[in-house]
């Protein structure tokens, strides 16, 4: 058997496996891990025995990596792999079943990083998704879509005589039309050697690109759910104090407690939340507690509270994250790696990009408030 059948026949084995994984919609089992490192160190050996960089390069441009590669018509690689946040190399890509990094990319190139599709808080006070931590998250076939929202609730509901007329409640809804937008942004050149050769290097590039769009959307988002109409609204008197702030902000909590809803969350700035958490009254004594307890960031009123740069310093919200929604694409989050354009110079660079709408079923469950100087 020559070296180009044993190489197609590892890399094969190793495809053959990680389909399957793919197809199943699950990570791969350690057997199958283990079972894929050898294939691959093995396609890896009979590769560079074959001494022939070129026609190397297009077999493990092919099936090297095991993913469904694709080569673009602009010349750049990209692949359907789907996986984390987090960056890695190709051994641990296999292990994850998760992205490609720049040391994959003459095997695939590109990485897709799902969005997750579920509301788990993070601790407060941590960065990490920030509010797409929180919401709610749907997956969208199609880049235009149509989600109901509630515009009307009154409830008439009462005591009826025998043979009396029922009274009638309103609950009335609307469609909306949403639609996913691009965020993108792309990497400056780098040179391709100091990136294979410094797994730090490509850690920090991947995660900082993939860190940037989702800065953007979490801006977005929350933006997106200040000028939705028919939220409610709170306005401090005039002379703003800390204390008239956190008047506010219990206001709104009551605004949508008493339509109906659960005011689970508190978005505020970084500036708001450290005046309050520092205020102290005549007796210099912490209105928000002894500053020895309660943790980094303790909530306010109870609330899970969203310390962010998407608000203003003037501004809050206070919200029930089952109200508002993230809706995505099925790729999520995608990293393209670009080869060709800097083949003369040895470069690549880096494209992050995904498409998001922002969905909210239930204004009434959203109070914005606005701090009056």
């Amino acid at each position: 058997m020559d070296l180009e059948t044993k190489f197609k026949e590892a890399r094969d084995a190793a495809s053959a496996i990680l389909e399957r994984a793919k197809s199943q919609g699950r990570a791969l089992t350690n057997a199958e891990i283990t079972d894929v490192e050898k294939h691959l160190d093995a396609a890896e050996g009979y590769k560079t025995q074959l001494g022939q960089i070129a026609r190397a390069k297009s077999l493990v441009g092919s099936a090297l990596s095991g993913d469904t590669t694709v080569t673009n018509a602009d010349g750049s690689f990209s692949s359907e792999t789907k996986g984390f946040l987090t960056p890695a190399s190709v051994k641990s890509m296999v292990k994850s079943t998760s992205e490609h990094g720049i040391k994959a990319l003459v095997g695939a190139g590109s990485s897709t990083t799902p969005v997750p599709l579920e509301s788990n808080p993070i601790p407060l006070g941590q960065t990490g998704l920030g509010l797409l931590s929180l919401i709610p998250t749907k997956v969208r076939d199609t880049p235009k879509y149509s989600y109901l929202r509630q515009t009307v609730r009154t409830n008439n509901a009462a005591v009826v005589a025998p043979g009396g007329t029922k009274p009638v409640s309103v609950y009335t809804v609307a469609s909306v039309e949403g639609s996913l937008a691009v965020v993108a942004h792309l990497s400056e050149p780098t040179d391709r050697f100091v990136l294979e050769d410094n797994d730090d290097l490509e850690r920090f590039l991947s995660s900082e690109l993939t860190y940037g769009v989702i800065r953007k959307v979490t801006a977005d988002a929350a933006a997106a759910f200040l000028a939705t109409p028919g939220i409610q609204t709170v306005a401090t008197t005039a002379t703003r104090t800390t204390a008239k702030d956190i008047d506010g902000i219990y206001a709104a909590a009551s605004l949508v407690t008493d339509a109906g809803f659960n005011p689970n969350l508190l978005i505020v700035s970084r500036s708001t939340y450290d005046a309050m958490r520092t205020s102290k009254d005549a007796e210099q004594r912490y209105l928000a507690g002894n500053p020895f307890e309660g943790g980094t960031n303790p909530g306010v009123w109870g609330m899970n509270t969203l310390i962010s740069p998407d608000v203003a310093n003037n501004k809050a919200l206070v919200l029930d994250t089952s109200a508002v929604g993230l809706s995505i694409d099925r790729q999520g989050i995608r990293t393209d790696w670009d080869a060709i354009s800097g083949f003369a110079t040895n470069t690549v660079k880096a494209r992050t990009e995904g498409r998001f709408g922002y969905d909210v079923f239930v204004p009434a469950a959203i109070a914005a408030i606005t701090f009056t100087a």
